[in-house]
């Protein structure tokens, strides 16, 4: 989990050179935003398994469900940093409870991604903030039109322009998501295979069409056309969108 932290936070990085390197380390709003999803899920999940466990009659004690959160925020935490590693007890923490593997969660987890500017794929956790933190301002528009938001410079700017970037760089994710299901689609994969496989690629998530999917799916199994497919989308999803767009629009050059 230590070095999953380099994927969450670019104030991880030795070396980076940052605005606000002077904030403390634990005041990183992504690194406050990972751990709270990623401890809220395992406890969620691992309440959730334990009460099935004891349905059934199966609750094996205290440790077998320290063995299981263990497990579930292992997992949980290197999904969200697409890392995609899966602890060594996952697969017998879902035989105790009798419930499969939450396939969208996983798969949700690597849509949104690490941190921005950091070797993770997904959306990113900086984006995710600043669309929720929009979203949550116009709601409170719509209950009081005359409200004025606060919070300081940085915190207007992630609202405004913030937003607007985070909302184009999420659509250009969903369009790059809905491309490769079509494309996969038209090669003959059915959708539930093709979105997975989808989202596995374009947020270089690997092991997720393992973890997710089918337990004897393997990548080498498909054929010459998805893999190439596929080959394009992992690409879209390793390159920054947002920049080549930018890139592409001469009123953004500097002459």
């Amino acid at each position: 989990l230590v070095f999953l932290v380099f994927a969450v936070t670019r104030r991880a990085l030795p070396g980076a050179v940052l605005p606000d390197r002077a904030r403390a380390f634990h005041r990183d709003e992504e690194l406050r935003i990972a751990v709270f999803v990623v401890l809220a899920l395992a406890l969620v999940l691992t309440a959730r398994h334990w009460l099935a466990a004891v349905g059934e009659g199966e609750a094996e004690g205290l440790r077998t469900a320290l063995r299981a959160f263990w497990a579930r925020l292992f997992t949980l935490g290197s999904f969200l940093s697409t890392a995609g590693y899966v602890s060594a007890d996952w697969a017998e923490a879902f035989e105790w409870s009798g419930l499969g593997p939450p396939a969208l969660l996983l798969a949700g987890l690597a849509m949104i991604g690490g941190g921005v500017a950091t070797t993770a794929g997904g959306i990113k956790l900086l984006r995710v903030l600043a669309l929720y933190r929009q979203g949550r301002h116009e709601v409170e528009r719509l209950l009081d039109p005359a409200l004025v938001a606060g919070g300081g410079a940085r915190a207007r700017h992630l609202r405004s322009d913030g937003a607007y970037l985070a909302w184009v760089a999420f659509m250009l994710f969903v369009l790059s998501l809905c491309a490769g299901i079509a494309a996969l689609a038209l090669a003959g994969l059915r959708f539930e295979p093709a979105l997975l496989l989808t989202i596995s690629a374009l947020s270089t998530t690997g092991p997720l069409a393992i973890t997710a999917g089918a337990a004897d799916f393997e990548w080498a199994g498909l054929g010459t056309g998805p893999r190439a497919i596929l080959g394009v989308v992992m690409v879209l999803g390793r390159l920054e969108l947002l920049a080549i767009v930018a890139l592409l629009v001469p009123e953004s050059w500097r002459r």
